[in-house]
């Protein structure tokens, strides 16, 4: 159930991560609100290939669900979960969850992929 808690939450972590991100050259392509509590942004690690984040109060299963699906349908080369409270939750595959303390190790992370990308051609 959507609420006002929880998409200020959601919102409060996409925002926090949208700013990390601008001290970077990685660029927020779209954001979109996804679910009773996430956002998701979407980041351009080259011209021709993104990565979807997850902006969650509380990571759930199905945010790892959605996003193997996304990915498996081609839009997306990888995504992970930012959550704000409790535990990460089982990850599947390519799918990573890392607690908002973490944007730094997040940021690092897509910096590299977008290295791989540009190694990659």
């Amino acid at each position: 159930m959507r609420t006002a808690e929880t998409e200020d939450l959601a919102s409060s972590t996409a925002r926090r991560l949208e700013a990390r991100l601008a001290d970077t050259a990685l660029r927020v392509v779209a954001r979109v609100w996804d679910s009773g509590n996430a956002n998701d942004l979407v980041i351009a690690l080259s011209p021709t290939r993104l990565a979807i984040l997850r902006c969650a109060n509380d990571a759930s299963p199905s945010d790892h669900t959605a996003l193997a699906t996304m990915i498996s349908e081609g839009d997306f080369i990888w995504g992970a979960v930012v959550y704000e409270q409790g535990e990460p939750p089982y990850a599947l595959g390519l799918i990573e969850s890392l607690h908002v303390s973490e944007l730094d190790q997040l940021v690092d992370r897509l910096t590299e992929l977008r290295e791989a990308c540009r190694d990659a051609g």
